[in-house]
Order: C-alpha cells, then structure tokens, then sequence
C-alpha cells in the first residue's frame, strides 16, 4: 500500500513514503511493525514463582524443626497452606 500515509518517527508529519523517506524532512521512513500474537509462556514460567515460594516455605519448615521453633513452625505451615491454595485457585481442579 504505498499510497498509504504514515507518520513519519522525525517530523511526526502523516506523509506518503517516497523512495523509503518521509519526503517533508527527508529522514529515513521504517516499514510499520506487524502485530505478531506473543509467545505463549512455558510451563517453569508459569509456575516458578510457585515453586520457589513452596521450596523458600519447605526450608523455613525444616529450620523450625531443627531449631525447635514453634512459631516458625506455625508460620511456615500457614504458608505452605496458602500456597496450596493458591496453586489450586490458579490452576482450576477440574
């Protein structure tokens, strides 16, 4: 279509492309950017941040047993809990 006006990046004028130029300022016109559908995310990406959450509770589990704390050993089960929940929220039981 190249009797199509586009807006020139330099001079912000609406021109018809002449030999690749905007031809009021004479700078080099780039060919618009196609609208290609984005990458679908994989599989670490989506649930990483839920791994991670799940692997940082499960130590501070393991250190509250080791330590004999009990209100870590609360806090890391609530945790843990709610990540589960999460995780199932996110993710739909069929």
């Amino acid at each position: 279509m190249a009797g199509t006006p586009t807006r020139c990046g330099y001079c912000g004028r609406q021109t018809v492309t002449r030999a690749g130029h905007c031809p009021s300022c004479g700078q080099r016109k780039h060919p618009p950017k196609t609208m290609d559908p984005p990458k679908p995310p994989g599989v670490w990406s989506v649930i990483g941040a839920q791994v991670t959450a799940a692997v940082v509770t499960l130590l501070l589990l393991i250190t509250a047993i080791v330590i004999g704390s009990q209100i870590l050993l609360f806090l890391a089960i609530l945790v843990l809990c709610a990540i589960a929940v999460i995780f199932v929220v996110a993710n739909g039981m069929p």
